[in-house]
């Protein structure tokens, strides 16, 4: 493995520090009032060497309950724990809390340093030792190594060192992701370099000159310059610990908590839905609006519960819940997270975040309870299918699909296609929708268009921009899924009107001589036509009927004029004649060869103009782009 991150753990004064100077040579307590004291306050970090070659970069935490703030900073992006345990003491609390903590944000490599066995007899150390193994019993850390040390002779730091080459073979190795991220976990200026941030690479890769942005603070800046272990490097990849000289930011305008990260690749929230696990010996529960502190990258942030499901989360339990934040975060789905309790402050659980953006919904909507089952089940064809489902949209672009679920763009690629194959989800366009939520408007649209049809049976269809209206969804969205429809030959458009594909207007005798009626007055009348309005006062034929003619064998200039189709090939018969001579064509002219009056020459050039087969230029027309 190319990169990894060593992390201490364990109670105040169990000997982190001087063990790391053991195993590296560098002295992590580096403020006067660390010194002075004799104990970590901040986060302290070191590199060293192994065997084979590799490097480990090193976290050293305080162990002290009142710094555990700064401890779950450090705990970020660790790959390997060491576990100190003082041979005099034994298991003490922030033995134990720290042991949560770590359990609890899913860390599984552990090895087990007693620390001072030089002040301890052999005997008492068997004591302790029986204890460890009492206390490590059904928990990650049960098949751990015990190696006894003494940091000030470096006895048994050559034994820790060869195991720590051991584990580090069987550690998987950080997935190098396109998108890259840093939890900050500190910041500072260079005189002349301005601010620099520090932290783990948990994700990606970052290269000098790369454009980055600092979440929840949308600051874009870019690299400068970055070290690994104290060295210029032109790149850094995930599971380093990573110095970033950014350019043009202050070091106010950044802060612990904060993210580096690829633009707009986290997620901004207020909120969260996420899965719950309450340690077994805590003596607290979550109930409805409790005020808890949460712990997530190196931002803690204070939040509001609200059960899922359950009126409470009591220890030992796992269940959902959502987490309303009193600030802003940016993180992604799956991240982990440590809640402790607001006053006095105990780790009392931990989470994972199964939906980064919910909507506020009700506490026992077995709905929304399903849907999170299945996130945190993590499988993804699962994932998809319920995500599709519950949004408010009812197509969905598949860059926001990747953006949301936070998984690789092929993966998701792969299963919106075995999802397609199995007719779970539909493609349309470049958006996807969840077969329920298409068979649900399709269903709103085909009774709009029954209704439609068996009110007025002589009409061609429903007009488009009608059927729309009447559907209450996004009338883009409703459009797109009418176009489908008419893609698979399930409804029909004629002009600006949808029917179902089998719907074919029948006359009854009656209707049949009216049709025939108003056809021949119609043509005779050519491109002097009386008012409709009157030919069907006169003749007392149902205007429906004639509207049904309409894109047949008429065509309606405006709400007055209609006129035979016969009669309007004519008239568009002339025009191109007379482009093929001339490029301009005026009212005037066109009135001279169709024999007609301004009123109608002027309805039939503006019918022209609204189907492009002409072009009104100032007062005079040009050829259209539909006219051949």
């Amino acid at each position: 493995m190319a990169n990894i991150i060593v992390g201490t753990a364990g109670h105040i004064d169990h000997g982190k520090t001087t063990l790391i100077k053991a195993l590296s040579g560098i002295e992590t307590d580096t403020t006067t009032e660390e010194k002075e004291r004799g104990m970590s306050i901040n986060l302290g970090f070191a590199y060293f060497d192994l065997p084979s070659g590799k490097r480990c970069g090193v976290v050293d935490v305080p162990g002290h309950e009142k710094f555990i703030k700064n401890m779950l900073a450090g705990v970020s992006g660790i790959n390997l724990v060491l576990l100190l345990i003082d041979s005099r003491e034994g298991i003490m609390p922030q033995t134990k809390e720290h042991v949560d903590i770590l359990t609890l944000l899913g860390i599984k490599d552990y090895i087990i340093v007693m620390t001072k066995k030089d002040l301890v007899e052999k005997e008492y150390r068997e004591m302790i030792k029986e204890d460890i193994i009492e206390f490590i019993k059904d928990t990650p850390l049960e098949k751990s190594k015990i190696i006894e040390v003494d940091s000030i002779s470096k006895e048994g730091i050559d034994t820790l060192i060869k195991e720590i080459d051991s584990k580090v073979k069987d550690i998987k190795e950080k997935e190098i992701k396109e998108k890259a991220r840093l939890n900050i976990d500190r910041t500072f200026q260079i005189k002349g370099f301005g601010t620099v941030v520090t932290g783990t690479l948990t994700e990606g890769k970052l290269k000098i000159g790369d454009e980055i942005e600092i979440y929840p603070k949308n600051i874009k800046t870019k690299i400068r310059n970055i070290q690994v272990h104290s060295k210029d490097v032109k790149e850094a990849t995930a599971g380093q610990r990573t110095a970033i000289n950014l350019t043009n930011v202050k070091k106010e305008d950044v802060e612990r908590g904060c993210t580096l990260a690829t633009p707009n690749s986290l997620i901004q929230t207020y909120m969260l839905d996420a899965e719950i696990m309450l340690i077994k010996d805590t003596k607290y529960t979550l109930e409805l609006w409790d005020r808890v502190r949460i712990y997530i990258g190196t931002k803690e942030v204070m939040a509001r519960v609200v059960p899922l499901g359950v009126e409470k989360i009591k220890k030992g339990e796992k269940h959902f819940a959502q987490l309303r934040l009193e600030e802003e975060i940016s993180i992604k789905n799956y991240d982990k997270f440590i809640i402790r309790t607001y006053s006095p402050m105990e780790t009392i659980g931990g989470g994972v975040v199964v939906d980064p953006a919910p909507k506020k919904h009700k506490r026992y909507n077995e709905t929304i309870l399903t849907k999170l089952k299945n996130q945190a089940k993590g499988s993804l064809k699962e994932i998809i299918t319920n995500f599709l489902i519950t949004e408010t949209n009812y197509l969905l672009p598949k860059e926001k699909i990747i953006k949301n679920l936070e998984v690789a763009k092929c993966e998701i690629e792969k299963e919106l296609e075995n999802l397609k194959k199995e007719n779970k989800i539909i493609q349309i366009n470049e958006n996807y929708i969840h077969i329920k939520k298409y068979q649900d408007i399709k269903e709103k649209i085909y009774s709009e268009i029954s209704y439609y049809h068996q009110k007025y049976r002589l009409r061609l269809g429903i007009p488009i921009v009608e059927l729309i209206s009447k559907i209450k969804v996004n009338k883009k969205e409703t459009q797109a899924i009418i176009e489908k429809l008419i893609e698979q030959k399930e409804l029909r458009k004629q002009g600006n009107f949808i029917s179902f594909k089998e719907f074919k207007i029948v006359y009854d005798n009656k209707e049949l001589k009216d049709k025939e009626k108003i056809e021949k007055i119609l043509l005779q009348s050519g491109l002097k036509p009386q008012p409709v309005s009157q030919i069907i006062e006169k003749n007392k034929i149902n205007k429906e009927l004639v509207e049904s003619l309409v894109g047949n064998t008429l065509i309606k200039l405006n709400d007055e004029i209609y006129i035979h189709i016969n009669i309007y090939q004519d008239a568009v018969k002339k025009v191109k004649e007379h482009f093929k001579k001339e490029e301009k064509l005026t009212l005037a002219q066109f009135r001279d060869m169709s024999g007609s009056s301004r009123k109608y020459t002027m309805a039939i050039l503006e019918y022209m103009d609204k189907k492009e087969l002409t072009k009104r230029v100032e007062n005079y027309r040009i050829k259209g782009k539909n006219m051949e």
